[in-house]
């Protein structure tokens, strides 16, 4: 193995320019974390799924017919749109301490989260996320198809400052 020069930044690595603070370098996401990420959130979209067909008393969700296969990737399509969009990660993602951000460093926005979505599709090819995990692995910043158009990005959470510095006080 070669040795790296500590001085040598991670090619790995997303820099964040913020205009209060220094440059914030943040670590793409691990494939292995994003895996976990998404067999939990595939488990909820199918169990959301079935429940819905349960309460419909449709007996013929064992079929696998075009009006089955739409009605389950619609759903996929809005579970990750509305959370990533309203919370910068999905269940999964939030359970594996993973946030999507634009390359602002800003929480997926209501764009990027519909644009990261609707390629969803394409990243599932040609069979469960198949091209999707070839682009992730080809990409310094671990980026699959719908990130790179939609410009965003799945890194690790921040931590939280267990000790924050006391908020100012107010005099009023």
């Amino acid at each position: 193995m070669l040795d790296q020069d500590p001085t040598e930044k991670d090619q790995r690595e997303i820099t964040i320019e913020t205009l209060s603070t220094p440059p914030l370098d943040i670590p793409p996401a691990p494939l292995d974390r994003r895996l976990v990420s998404c067999i939990i959130d595939s488990g909820l979209i199918i169990s959301i799924w079935l429940g819905v067909l349960l309460v419909m008393r449709d007996s013929s969700w064992l079929s696998v017919d075009l009006p089955h296969s739409v009605s389950l990737l619609a759903l996929a399509f809005v579970y990750y749109f509305v959370t990533e969009w309203l919370l910068a990660a999905s269940v999964g993602k939030l359970v594996m301490k993973l946030r999507v951000l634009g390359t602002d460093g800003d929480p997926c926005s209501l764009t990027e989260s519909f644009i990261r979505n609707a390629v969803r599709l394409i990243d599932w090819l040609p069979l469960f996320y198949l091209l999707g995990i070839g682009l992730i692995l080809t990409s310094a910043k671990r980026r699959r198809a719908g990130d790179r158009l939609a410009n965003t990005t799945v890194t690790l959470a921040p931590l939280r400052d267990e000790n924050p510095p006391p908020a100012p006080f107010l005099y009023h």
